[in-house]
């Protein structure tokens, strides 16, 4: 699976979700960020970066995936409700496995995030770099200090 492909499914699945809007981050290095995309809702901005290796064909168990949820039409949505719609999305694109960083046992040192694997041995990894609020702009010494909703 190539960053790209991955993030034009990401995107085509935000479509008809109302109250979250996504646009692009690619091809060019963005904040140190060269693939990926921005969320946007009536609460700010989420930016996620998207990384993508080749992988060991052994796999661990991952659980199953909660329903995809239903998210507001305005105001602010919880994070980790965009994290399970970007699982989702993974699946869609035919991840074998998408597990999501909040609800791991041990989460690594990123909050919120999704881990998908393909069977062309290859594994993803959708990170949320910045939660910003209307008005807030991205700095370095903010970069991983997350919010729980945008």
């Amino acid at each position: 699976m190539e960053p790209i492909a991955l993030r034009d499914a990401i995107l085509a699945a935000l479509e008809p979700v109302t109250g979250l809007e996504g646009r692009p981050i690619g091809g060019e290095l963005e904040d140190g960020l060269v693939y990926g995309l921005v969320t946007r809702t009536g609460g700010g901005e989420a930016w996620w970066q998207i990384l993508v290796r080749t992988t060991p064909e052994s796999r661990p168990p991952a659980p199953d995936l909660d329903p995809a949820p239903v998210l507001p039409t305005s105001g602010p949505v919880r994070v980790g409700d965009i994290e399970l719609l970007f699982a989702h999305a993974a699946m869609t694109a035919g991840a074998v496995t998408a597990t999501r960083y909040s609800t791991r046992a041990t989460p690594p040192a990123l909050k919120y995030g999704v881990h998908a694997e393909f069977e062309d041995e290859t594994a993803a990894f959708i990170q949320l770099q910045w939660v910003l609020r209307p008005g807030e702009e991205r700095r370095d010494h903010t970069r991983g200090q997350h919010r729980d909703e945008v």
